[in-house]
């Protein structure tokens, strides 16, 4: 056998340990065991009918779906794009600013790669979404995390001050926030947004979630000034608000330089997204679904049984997060307290507990920056939530 040498930049980061877990769930279940997995970020409902007839209508037309479309995605998905960020977020972008990518991770992947070089540091406030250290390693970059925890998973002017370096070329925002559903009012990113104005700091700004606010109102980072704008790659796509995580559509908008280098990024490694699903997009894009408005009621109604039920259970606290489907709870009061013959010695060994005895799938929080968490997600049933509320609390009862 050759002894074949990986490279270094491999090295550096570690797999998804939300799809990790995830897929451990499901082999669980698989096994006959009745498993409640909160663990992914995916919605449990189907893709609005209009979206996937637009779908199967281009398949029977044939032509150019069979075919090759530009890098960047079609011309009518980018008009769609331009009119969708006019019409929601007050942003005005041409054409060449916008970059249709294979999901909203894809489109990450290719900003960071467009602008980060070995050493450069990039800000990531904490809890945050598991890709992204990842993604600033892979690229020979540094992430610097920046906690979050004490004011309510928002990050302050102050902190991020103290976290400005001459090597920092890149700040990370998530708002609505992944994993801790924090929505980032006006007032707290115009104060980041000060912050970073006059110098040389680009800003992503990871709008996935923005669809689904229950307390406030959604905030573009890029409307926030000129300024902001000219340093802002927002970031959003399909998958999250339309239930079209399979469908694999991401988009941004920002400035040209930027996308362009994004462009000939993507144009040597996916080249262009699946034809069908820009043409699927292209609909959803229109107009929202008009199931959107009953969904955001009933994951606003999982959100407070989640909370409520977890708040009831001896040993954690779980603030009430404002918009995505996570619920982000404090299980600091466990660690350290056994349950029949094992001890709880963090976040980790709490979830394998949960997973294996209660058989209830969660996320630890240590993955995400925030050791002692746990992330929960409520895209599920109502009667999935109501088992795993149920299974939670006895758990807590039997602990010693």
């Amino acid at each position: 056998m050759p002894n074949l040498r990986l490279a270094r930049r491999v090295g550096r980061i570690q797999p998804s340990a939300t799809l990790a877990l995830t897929a451990r769930a499901k082999a669980l279940k698989a096994e006959g065991k009745d498993v409640i997995a909160l663990t992914a970020g995916e919605p449990d409902f189907e893709t609005p009918m209009p979206i996937r007839q637009g779908a199967i209508d281009a398949l029977h037309k044939g032509g150019a779906v069979g075919r090759y479309t530009p890098v960047g995605g079609t011309p009518e998905l980018i008009k769609a794009v331009i009119e969708k960020f006019r019409r929601d977020n007050g942003l005005d972008y041409k054409p060449e600013q916008i970059l249709v990518s294979c999901g909203a991770k894809h489109s990450i992947f290719n900003a960071i790669g467009a602008l980060i070089d070995d050493g450069d540091e990039v800000i990531v406030p904490a809890p945050f979404w598991v890709s992204y250290p990842e993604m600033i390693r892979f690229f020979g970059g540094t992430p610097v995390i920046v906690d979050t925890s004490a004011s309510g998973f928002v990050l302050t002017p102050e902190a991020l001050r103290k976290a400005i370096t001459p090597r920092t070329r890149l700040l990370i925002v998530n708002s609505p926030g992944n994993p801790t559903g924090a929505v980032w009012d006006r007032q707290a990113q115009q104060a980041i947004a000060d912050v970073v104005a006059g110098t040389d700091i680009a800003v992503i700004s990871d709008e996935i979630y923005e669809k689904l606010v229950y307390d406030g109102a959604h905030v573009a980072f890029a409307g926030l000034s000129t300024d902001a704008y000219d340093r802002t790659i927002t970031v959003n796509g399909v998958a999250k608000a339309y239930a079209m995580t399979g469908w694999r559509i991401g988009y941004v908008g920002g400035p040209l330089a930027v996308v362009k280098a994004m462009n000939a990024l993507q144009s040597h490694s996916t080249s262009n997204p699946t034809t069908v699903a820009q043409l699927a997009t292209l609909t959803a894009l229109k107009n929202d679904p008009k199931e959107l408005p009953d969904w955001r009621r009933q994951y606003q109604a999982r959100r407070d049984r989640m909370v409520a039920g977890l708040n009831a259970a001896k040993g954690v606290k779980c603030a009430v997060p404002g918009g995505a489907f996570y619920v982000f709870p404090d299980f600091r009061g466990w660690i350290g307290r056994r349950h029949g013959d094992t001890v709880l010695l963090n976040d980790a060994a709490i979830c394998e507990a949960l997973l294996t005895r209660a058989l209830v799938g969660g996320v630890p929080g240590g993955e995400f920056g925030a050791p002692g968490f746990v992330r929960f997600s409520y895209a599920a049933s109502d009667e999935e939530i109501a088992k795993a509320i149920e299974r939670i609390q006895r758990f807590a009862a039997e602990l010693v």
